[in-house]
């Protein structure tokens, strides 16, 4: 037999038996990642909202940490804005961190006995208390009767965006909302009743900062605490009556 035979030999016998063994590796490592325990996942952590649990989300330990992802339908938890996954491999545990909305108002239904907390992207996201007397935490009173469920929307993105800037005039100007009145949407406006001031009525299709203004002579006059109403529901222009 030739040298160049035996060497074609020899290399046709390692390539066979670097095959083999790169099979058994791949096999064995396919074996480890989707039949052994060393993938399996021990344990499921949620953090970040008291009120939602893993029973709740329907999260079991057991899959496969590698490719394990949570079937979360967020619109049946309408408290929960998002959530972000961490994998500890060295531990095969999953920790959810829940991304919970904040309470930024308080939506109250007239004549139905039912209020919402509301975030600041106006979803309506859990039950509230009906607090009375003088404004607190941003409390509205929507006497237009219609109903509202959690994960609505209490008002359409634009008008809610507006009630913010509404909300920030107030603070701005410093004055004790006694009530916050919302009555038919089709006007998309709004009224402020204010404890030792007038009314002040606002569009919720305009940001009202023109009449900071306003306000501030009507005070450094003295008229503040006589006249009966501030009309801004229209650009550039106050109204008020004594």
């Amino acid at each position: 037999m030739s040298v160049k035979k035996r060497l074609r030999g020899r290399s046709g016998l390692k390539a066979a038996l670097f095959l083999v063994i790169g099979g058994l590796v791949l096999a064995g490592g396919a074996y480890l990642i989707w039949f052994s325990d060393i993938c399996k996942i021990q344990a499921i952590d949620v953090v970040g909202d008291e009120y939602v649990v893993r029973e709740e989300l329907n999260l079991t330990p057991g899959g496969n940490i590698l490719f394990w992802r949570p079937d979360i339908d967020l619109e049946k938890f309408p408290r929960i804005s998002g959530f972000n996954i961490e994998k500890n491999y060295l531990e095969r545990k999953i920790i959810i961190n829940l991304e919970s909305r904040d309470r930024y108002a308080i939506w109250c239904l007239e004549g139905k006995n039912e209020c919402f907390w509301v975030d600041n992207m106006g979803v309506a996201f859990s039950e509230a208390p009906d607090l009375q007397g003088p404004l607190i935490s941003r409390l509205v009173r929507d006497n237009s009767g219609r109903d509202l469920s959690l994960g609505d929307e209490v008002l359409d993105g634009e008008l809610f965006t507006y009630l913010i800037t509404v909300f920030n005039f107030l603070d701005e100007i410093d004055v004790e909302v006694q009530e916050f009145r919302i009555e038919d949407l089709k006007f998309k406006e709004a009224v402020a009743r204010t404890k030792n001031g007038p009314d002040i009525y606002f569009s919720l299709m305009l940001d009202p900062h023109f009449g900071l203004g306003v306000v501030r002579s009507l005070r450094q006059s003295g008229e503040w605490s006589i006249i009966k109403y501030l009309d801004l529901r229209v650009l550039n222009r106050a109204y008020y009556s004594g």
